[in-house]
């Protein structure tokens, strides 16, 4: 069905032991960018609606997001194996397929994000983005933000908020749809980066990604937040 290696449709490891193995497929990065962002998100909904003073923490909370998007974008070009958006994002083609077999409880194994997945990744990033920038061009309760002047961002900000929202909901609710079919508990492998896969499927280690691919994507999201509060 698919050349990549992160999907497999048969059995690619002759091992017929029934035990699964432990493999490390999401790198430490991925890992803190994944709960990092989970707890910006909340802090800049939590906000949201603050009035005076606190308003200011839903704006340095979603201008931070802005790093977060550029850090993930960057990631998904030079990061490890698993995080990479050609592991994940795939034509549509493929989707449709493993939707159908999905529907009928016999998907093909996905080491790291399967179809659904990776797109819905590619979705949040999107609109995270235009929540993040139509809330820029905002100008309300004493915040004008750096983008106000080209003005009509507060109706398109609080419609992209709420439909981040959405997509939170239905991402959460796919990962509890996935763990009931496949009996992978896909949270517990994005704390500890480690999957518990099938012996018979094919799949190894990801490599140690160092320091300097992580401090290149850590500075270019720096740079890009500066840039929006200078």
């Amino acid at each position: 069905m698919n050349k990549s290696p992160n999907i497999i449709s048969e059995p690619a490891n002759p091992d017929n032991s029934s035990l699964p193995k432990q493999v490390r497929i999401w790198d430490l990065p991925t890992r803190v960018f994944h709960w990092a962002l989970v707890f910006m998100v909340a802090l800049a909904w939590i906000s949201s609606e603050a009035e005076g003073s606190l308003l200011f923490i839903h704006v340095y909370s979603g201008t931070l997001l802005l790093g977060f998007v550029v850090f993930r974008l960057v990631w998904g070009i030079i990061g490890s194996r698993h995080a990479l958006f050609t592991d994940f994002v795939f034509s549509w083609e493929i989707v449709r397929d493993y939707t159908i077999k999905l529907l009928t409880f016999r998907p093909p194994y996905s080491v790291g994000h399967n179809p659904l997945g990776g797109w819905m990744v590619v979705a949040l990033l999107v609109v995270m983005t235009l929540a993040v920038l139509s809330g820029m061009m905002s100008s309300e309760d004493g915040y004008r933000g750096p983008l106000a002047h080209i003005g009509f961002g507060g109706d398109i900000h609080e419609g992209m908020a709420n439909l981040f929202g959405f997509l939170i909901f239905v991402h959460i609710g796919g990962v509890v749809a996935h763990g009931l079919i496949s009996g992978e508990n896909l949270p517990r492998a994005m704390i500890s980066g480690i999957k518990n896969i099938p012996a018979r499927i094919g799949a190894s280690d990801i490599r140690n990604v160092g320091v300097l691919r992580p401090a290149i994507a850590v500075a270019m999201a720096v740079v890009a937040v500066w840039l929006f509060w200078s």
